[in-house]
């Protein structure tokens, strides 16, 4: 029996698969080039950094604590209990002066159009660019970053108002 991958379509579709497969997983890889990819590790002598996939350090290992999401290139810091961000090679994008950090991680590169990260600081929340400047003010209660959108809560009287923040820092409130 003559092989034959082209007349035979039993094995045409699994085939085509594998080919679309391979090239969807290469752009995966592709992709995530574009903002390098960053594991948060612990030294040896207890402090927290970032290593990337070469497991050399790119974010040393200064800091008291760490967190695995990053949006952007955006790393959440912490020393002494206080957070802030850090950007790809380990500058300076926030002070570590705040109560708290969230960024969501970043796999689908470039998918959603807004890189924000929210911090905390007297119960309120605020977002900042991938730069670091504040695009609102704290006046949040809550938020929570999911799929590229940024949904913020805030309470007016007695009720709990909720929308999301858009490109820009603007806010869309539902009724």
């Amino acid at each position: 029996m003559k092989f034959n991958l082209i007349t035979n379509r039993k094995l045409w579709r699994p085939a085509w698969c594998a080919i679309i497969f391979c090239f969807s997983f290469c752009g995966a890889l592709h992709s995530q080039e574009v903002y390098p990819m960053y594991y948060p590790c612990q030294s040896e002598d207890g402090g927290w950094g970032y290593m990337d996939r070469d497991n050399d350090w790119t974010i040393m290992p200064k800091y008291d604590a760490v967190l695995y999401e990053t949006n952007g290139g955006m790393y959440p810091v912490s020393i002494e209990g206080k957070w802030g961000l850090v950007g790809v090679s380990g500058e300076s994008l926030t002070e570590i002066v705040y109560d708290a950090a969230i960024c969501e991680i970043d796999y689908a590169k470039h998918k959603y159009p807004v890189c924000y990260a929210a911090l905390r600081k007297k119960g309120k929340w605020a977002f900042v660019d991938v730069q670091g400047r504040f695009v609102t003010d704290f006046k949040y209660d809550e938020v929570l970053i999911m799929n590229g959108k940024y949904i913020i809560r805030k309470k007016v009287g007695k009720k709990m108002k909720s929308g999301f923040l858009t490109e820009g820092g603007k806010e869309e409130w539902n009724d």
